[in-house]
């Protein structure tokens, strides 16, 4: 007898996958500035470098809160990673502004569109990738 699932299950839903998979795209964002924090202490870096970590940090969250809401959804991958990277985009936006208030000088449009892509490409990859459940 074959599984059905049912289409308004919370599980499968667009905002409970893109929920849980932009926490998970956060999670790793706060595990990869962990890290360079830890690297930044013990090398000393220009502004520009740590800019450069910074935003390869946010990107690699991005593609993976993307990746895990289109393989959570298995459809819609373009779609579930813009909605992943908007969400993502506003709470670091709001994170930033509330603890450093750095709101002003928050370079946001170009913080936006790479949170986007990556978090797009993510979904894509997501969607066509192979399915490991068991």
């Amino acid at each position: 007898m074959a599984r059905t699932r049912k289409p308004n299950s919370l599980r499968g839903s667009a905002v409970s996958c893109t929920f849980i998979s932009a926490l998970a795209g956060l999670g790793v964002i706060f595990a990869l500035i962990l890290l360079f924090a830890y690297l930044i202490t013990k090398i000393d870096l220009s502004d520009t470098i740590i800019s450069v970590l910074t935003s390869a940090a946010l990107c690699v969250g991005a593609y993976t809160g993307g990746l895990i809401s289109a393989k959570k959804r298995r459809k819609n991958g373009l779609l579930m990673g813009i909605l992943c990277g908007v969400f993502m985009f506003f709470i670091i936006f709001i994170i930033s502004s509330f603890f450093a208030q750095t709101a002003a000088g928050f370079s946001g449009s170009s913080k936006l569109v790479m949170t986007l892509i990556f978090a797009a490409v993510g979904g894509v990859v997501g969607v066509n990738s192979k399915n490991n459940r068991y």
